[in-house]
């Protein structure tokens, strides 16, 4: 599993899986964000989902309404946003290197 909180990624056991979430084991001193991304193996998919209970080591994650993190709406999203900040950085590096915008020198 991986989340914002985590830049790492934690082993963890996936009990069961229904369509609103799934039940994991994780290391009893791991505390999870709030959201993350939690593969599941069986299915060769990654959810982003949050806590939605916690017992122990046993953690009760809920899938987000939004699809798998690794779907193709998801990726479109994120290249999107990527490409609107490369263009954003292309630009004030323009505006940064020459008195007339637009010329490089």
């Amino acid at each position: 599993m991986r989340g914002a909180a985590f830049l790492r990624e934690h082993d963890c056991t996936v009990r069961d899986v229904s369509l609103d979430g799934a039940g994991i084991r994780i290391a009893a001193e791991t505390i999870p964000p709030e959201s993350f991304d939690l593969f599941i193996p069986c299915r060769n998919a990654t959810r982003r989902v949050f806590v939605a209970w916690r017992s122990g080591a046993a953690v009760g994650p809920g899938f987000d309404a939004t699809q798998a993190a690794s779907a193709p709406e998801a990726v479109v999203r994120r290249l999107a946003a990527s490409e609107t900040e490369v263009a954003r950085l292309r630009a004030a590096l323009l505006a940064g290197n020459s008195p007339e915008p637009g010329r490089v020198h």
